[in-house]
């Protein structure tokens, strides 16, 4: 660990702090099955009536990172024109890591990433109780419970309780393409966590031992409603892209329809509802968590979120020390962990960026 590191950890240790640097969008939306429209015919090119020349105008300042792509990057893709991805796999297998790196190495081991991190964030917390399970017999008093009922009570421990660090890195000009699709991702964001039960807010010895590769953040730009409002229904998107080759990869998210359409339910206000032409897009999950318990079902889970308004889109993956950092952000965030928000199932919260 570099020193620059280790004292944004003791500053965030002390004062339990947080510290985001990139934005969260929000969108909801609910899975309504609709048959799919038939592709719509290719637009014949209109023919460019001759003008009278005029001056050219003085040239505009480049645009600067980050801003709205080109509206060629977003130009009419039928469905026939789309790419034809491989077959998707019978069942969920989750990925053991990403970029050649596995799940759970350390942070020092990977000796690309620049120092210090883009982001350090903190959180301390008890952690949920696990709930044992009840043996109670009914007796002329009221219920009796079995003695060992009440030992298991004693025994009953937290799950993903003390300090959780995650810290955030990417390396400046890196992105990554998808091999099929071709949709470009990038930035490429690497996460690292760090779990210890602890009370003393001080950086262990043992911190780069503790702190590792935990998931991956891969931010991407695709059509907002804005743009697609220009395009033809049938057009197909970079997030309907990215989806596609999740499912070739990985196999089918949870809840998927054979056909569907998603459609979102309209804003209470009307002045900001959105036309009930317009696309929606859902929030997907693959292997999500099991009710509320930080168990893992899987080495790690996806998650892909669209915000429709901006055109912001992520990829997610996360493993259970993810989680459990998230998990323990989650009360003490004035509104919630965005983080967190975009991990719930129960949650409608959009692209997590």
């Amino acid at each position: 660990m570099t020193s620059e590191f280790l004292l944004r950890l003791r500053v965030c240790l002390v004062m339990t702090c947080v510290a985001i640097t990139l934005p969260v969008d929000v969108a909801t939306a609910q899975v309504r099955p609709e048959q799919r429209p038939p592709p719509l015919p290719k637009h014949k090119p209109k023919v460019e009536q001759p003008v009278t020349p005029t001056p050219a105008p003085l040239p505009a300042p480049p645009p600067a990172p980050g801003n709205a792509p080109a509206a060629d990057e977003f130009a009419y893709l039928p469905p026939e024109n789309a790419p034809v991805l491989s077959k998707a796999p019978g069942s969920y297998h989750a990925p053991e890591g990403f970029g050649g790196r596995t799940w759970g190495e350390t942070r020092v081991s990977f000796d690309r990433l620049p120092d210090p991190p883009v982001t350090v964030r903190v959180a301390w917390t008890h952690g949920p109780a696990r709930q044992p399970e009840s043996v109670c017999m009914g007796g002329s008093t009221g219920k009796v419970c079995r003695v060992d009922f009440v030992l298991d009570l004693l025994l009953t421990r937290p799950e993903g309780g003390a300090f959780h660090v995650l810290s955030e890195y990417r390396v400046p000009g890196q992105g990554f393409r998808f091999k099929e699709s071709g949709v470009l991702i990038f930035p490429v964001i690497y996460q690292f966590c760090a779990n210890w039960g602890s009370t003393r807010k001080e950086v262990p010895k043992d911190f780069d031992a503790l702190n590792r590769f935990c998931g991956m953040r891969l931010p991407f730009r695709t059509e907002s409603l804005e743009q697609l409002r220009t395009l033809p229904e049938d057009h197909v998107t970079k997030y309907d892209l990215v989806v596609a080759e999740l499912i070739a990869l990985y196999g089918k998210p949870a809840g998927t329809f054979k056909r569907g359409r998603v459609t979102s339910e309209a804003e209470a206000n009307p002045e900001e509802k959105r036309s009930e032409e317009d696309r929606k897009f859902n929030t997907w999950r693959w292997c999500p968590e099991a009710d509320r318990s930080l168990a893992a079902r899987c080495e790690a889970s996806i998650v892909a979120s669209f915000d429709p308004d901006t055109g912001d889109a992520a990829v997610l993956y996360s493993t259970p020390a993810l989680r459990e950092y998230a998990t323990a952000r989650q009360p003490t965030h004035e509104g919630g962990d965005p983080l967190f928000a975009v991990m719930q199932v129960r949650s409608q919260a959009g692209s997590y960026r």
